[in-house]
């Protein structure tokens, strides 16, 4: 097949490389007179006969798309070809080392040298976000690196293009263990935070000779993945807090690419990476953001996730963890993140005091006067909960979870949707809550604590006839929808009451949010 003549155009020569998702041909361009790589993607011979044409499909739209790029961080996509039932995909041809071969032939690299290739790597996935490319296979195999420095992203062979649905129905994820994010491992649709974390987990292997949960197997690495944090790196200098921040579980939390490129740049110029120090943005107000609950899809229940397969080497399709970690996939769905207080008090969370519980009874106020709280009824499905001086209507079969001394939230384990109420007191603007919304939205927006934050609105509302602000805004590029309700008390006390929930999910959660904000009463 060396011989073969492709479209009339490309002389397959030789095989360069061989992956899960297909073989790598040098070839020459007949018509133009150069030589190029031609991909033969591969089909999973798992995948039943829908399948593999909607995949053949989608791989071609793929291509097209990545042939758009114009980086030079991304390999140039010439041509497509659909030829014998296969599609063949023309690139340009990059003659380098990958970095997994520079890590093993060479040892690892400086810092100073992974940040740089850090740097080109974050612009080309930024590039490929852009236009709604996600990669979700980034690693030092796919990584290569030419003699005069350039770093190329090589190997968009299971990438997606947002909308896209997940490879198949099936359960099947597909990835290389060492460097699948823990939301990948959870069955969650990928999110460009997703490919941050692989850049992280490949340049922490870069500096470090090993990916950051190196484990003698596949089912060994997913379980330490999904549940265990990432040992700081020994050799990564001024890097470290780059990759921590890039390698952190939460997706809403992660270093986001924009202000990752700026810190590879500081330290491939021999400065410090300035994330996580005093140059950074000033904490927002007290206001945590949103839990970190499963932000884009369900996680399979012990009954629904499908048996472990045999662990496999190099980017095999794995099953959703089931089993051993079905445990771990449940308790990391229940169990919210919320962001730190500001500097110099105490933070709300207690992970011992933060325990759901069973859908929790309706609670009453005895030592409380009677008040309109306790004489509404709540509308049909949803039920009054009083806690401390305040209430307001839950859905029945919500969970419930407490988080003393401050806030209790209600989720749908269903939907992921959820409710929070937060009534410590505002540092900023205590007694406006127009203007506390508006500094949380400059202090959200400055420190990047809500990827992909977007205001929808913002307005002056009357809560119980006292003053109160509404503050609705998507995050994460548009898959998570909230509005925080702003409210002070004569008093002078202050309450934040959140409903949140996917977008995916809000049309049919969204009556029952819009219940429990209108019935919140202090």
């Amino acid at each position: 097949m060396g011989e073969r003549l492709l479209a009339g155009r490309y002389r397959l020569l030789a095989v360069v490389g061989r992956g899960g998702m297909g073989t790598v041909w040098r070839a020459h361009d007949e018509a133009l007179h150069r030589e190029v790589a031609v991909k033969e993607v591969v089909l999973h011979p798992s995948l039943s006969e829908e399948e593999r044409a909607a995949r053949h499909e989608r791989t071609l739209r793929e291509a097209r798309a990545s042939a758009r790029l114009g980086h030079p961080g991304v390999v140039t996509v010439h041509d497509v070809v659909d030829e014998d039932g296969r599609p063949w995909i023309v690139m340009e041809l990059v003659r380098a080392r990958s970095l997994q071969e520079i890590i093993d032939e060479d040892g690892p690299l400086p810092p100073g040298r992974a940040a740089e290739l850090g740097r080109q790597l974050v612009g080309a996935l930024r590039a490929a976000h852009a236009v709604g490319i996600l990669h979700r296979d980034v690693k030092p195999a796919n990584v290569l690196v030419t003699g005069d420095g350039r770093a190329v992203l090589t190997d968009f062979g299971i990438a997606q293009l947002a909308g896209d649905a997940t490879l198949t129905g099936t359960g099947l994820i597909m990835g290389s263990p060492a460097y699948m994010p823990p939301e990948r491992v959870r069955g969650e649709r990928a999110l460009p935070a997703s490919d941050l974390w692989a850049l992280g987990a490949t340049l922490y292997a870069a500096v470090e000779g090993r990916a950051p949960h190196h484990r003698s197997d596949a089912m060994a690495v997913l379980a330490a993945v999904m549940t265990q944090e990432v040992p700081p790196p020994r050799q990564a200098g001024e890097l470290t807090p780059v990759l921590m921040a890039l390698l952190d579980r939460d997706p809403v939390r992660r270093l986001g690419a924009a202000e990752a490129e700026t810190a590879f740049a500081r330290v491939a110029a021999g400065g410090p990476s300035l994330v996580g120090g005093s140059t950074m943005a000033a904490p927002a107000p007290r206001w945590d953001a949103p839990p970190a609950l499963d932000l884009t899809a369900p996680v399979p229940t012990p009954s629904q996730a499908p048996a472990p397969a045999p662990a496999r080497r190099r980017g095999v399709a794995l099953p959703v963890l089931a089993g051993v970690l079905a445990t771990a996939v449940l308790a990391a769905v229940l169990t919210m993140v919320f962001w730190p207080e500001a500097k110099g008090t105490p933070g709300p969370y207690d992970a011992d005091a933060a325990k759901p519980t069973k859908t929790a009874r309706p609670t009453t106020s005895a030592s409380r006067p009677k008040d309109e709280r306790d004489t509404a009824a709540p509308p049909p499905g949803m039920r009054t909960e009083a806690v401390k001086d305040y209430s307001l209507p839950v859905p029945q079969g919500w969970v419930r979870t407490s988080r003393p001394p401050h806030q209790v939230s209600w989720t749908d384990p269903a939907t992921k949707a959820y409710i929070l109420v937060d009534d410590r007191r505002w540092d900023v603007a205590p007694t406006d809550p127009y203007a506390h919304s508006e500094a949380f939205e400059r202090q959200t927006m400055a420190n990047g604590r809500l990827r992909g934050y977007s205001r929808v609105d913002l307005k002056r509302v009357t809560v119980g006839g006292r003053p109160g602000a509404d503050l609705e805004y998507t995050w994460l590029d548009g898959q998570m929808r909230a509005t925080s309700r702003s409210v002070v008390t004569p008093s002078g006390g202050t309450y934040t009451v959140m409903v949140a929930a996917p977008q995916r999910t809000m049309p049919q959660v969204r009556p029952l949010l819009n219940s429990a904000l209108a019935g919140f009463r202090v």
